[in-house]
């Protein structure tokens, strides 16, 4: 029988924050727990993450289910754990995060034909012990088509990554592996790539996903590191990529100019924040990333400082901005 949704989880080092996160999957109702599906997918991780999940295949065998691979990265356990998937539904969650009203949602999905299932997300800061609720500012609990949903409201451009949403798995199966491997910043696929085969969705007035920030090591709270700009701005050129190749020619407008304006906004964001690196590099990134400005439908100042300055002095008086403490963006 086909389980109603997959959860993928994908473990490495993090021990301090397994057991939450995979308690958070566990259902006091056992009709429910029969129609979910955890696949737990260790990336080789060199500590013990890997036998303190393997406790949870063994208390919960037909809902939790382990997969042992060498390390790839993040988006090499998420393409291993979209191939193994059998749920209706699917959900990404990473394995220092957690999950509230899963027992909600499941009851939802049993009901619900959408393509993609949009939830409320709390971020938890752990440096200052506080939460952040996310909402979702749309009518709830009506299915809706996506060429109506409103990509310009603030922070929605974004909902279709894995925090926000819930996908009907058949939206995201490709014959080639979606997420690029051995890199960061691989779910920013997301942001595109549902969008090419969901035709509606849903809004639902809960939090399921809870965002851990703060952990060491975690890539977003290091975003402006040369290392993980170069990373960033792959990844854009991917999903830029990505949706040109497969953008349906029956594409509605609003969501082809919502899709269009989301990424060159992320290209955008990420060239004023590579503006720290040094000229050669950010020369090149330019290069990259120009034909995607094009896109761009809201121009900053910086923005037209970009189209009107010739490069070299532009990169100058940006760094002369970043002397100043003012933004590039």
């Amino acid at each position: 029988m086909q389980k109603l949704l997959t959860i993928v989880v994908p473990v490495y080092k993090v021990e301090p924050y397994i057991n939450k996160c995979l308690d958070s999957c566990i259902l006091a109702d056992e009709k429910l727990m029969s129609q979910l599906e955890v696949i737990i997918v260790n990336d080789g991780t060199p500590d013990n993450s890997a036998e303190m999940s393997r406790e949870y295949v063994k208390r919960y065998p037909h809902t939790f289910r382990q997969i042992d691979k060498e390390n790839g990265g993040h988006g090499s356990a998420w393409n291993v754990g979209l191939k193994e998937a059998t749920g209706k539904y699917l959900r990404f969650l990473d394995s220092d995060d957690w999950l509230t009203n899963l027992d909600q949602l499941m009851e939802d999905l049993a009901t619900c034909e959408a393509d993609l299932v949009f939830t409320h997300i709390n971020r938890y800061y752990a440096d200052k012990d506080s939460n952040l609720l996310e909402r979702i500012d749309d009518e709830y609990n009506v299915v809706k088509s996506l060429s109506v949903f409103d990509f310009t409201k603030n922070g929605q451009p974004y909902i279709m990554d894995f925090w926000f949403a819930t996908y009907k798995r058949s939206i995201l199966t490709y014959n080639e592996k979606i997420f690029a491997e051995h890199t960061m910043y691989d779910d920013a696929i997301l942001f595109v790539l549902p969008a090419v085969r969901a035709k509606n969705y849903v809004c639902f007035d809960y939090v399921v996903y809870n965002y851990f920030i703060g952990r060491v090591g975690q890539s977003v709270v290091q975003e402006r590191t040369p290392k993980n700009i170069i990373a960033r701005s792959k990844q854009c050129l991917y999903m830029d990529k990505f949706w040109r190749e497969n953008c349906p020619k029956d594409v509605e407008a609003n969501v082809k100019q919502g899709i269009e304006k989301t990424i060159a906004n992320n290209a955008w964001f990420i060239f004023s924040d590579a503006l720290v690196l040094p000229y050669k590099d950010v020369r090149r990134i330019e290069k990259e990333m120009s034909h995607i400005f094009q896109y761009r439908s809201i121009p900053t100042k910086s923005y037209r400082r970009y189209k009107e300055l010739p490069f070299f002095l532009f990169y100058l008086v940006n760094k002369c901005r970043q002397w100043l403490g003012r933004t590039n963006k």
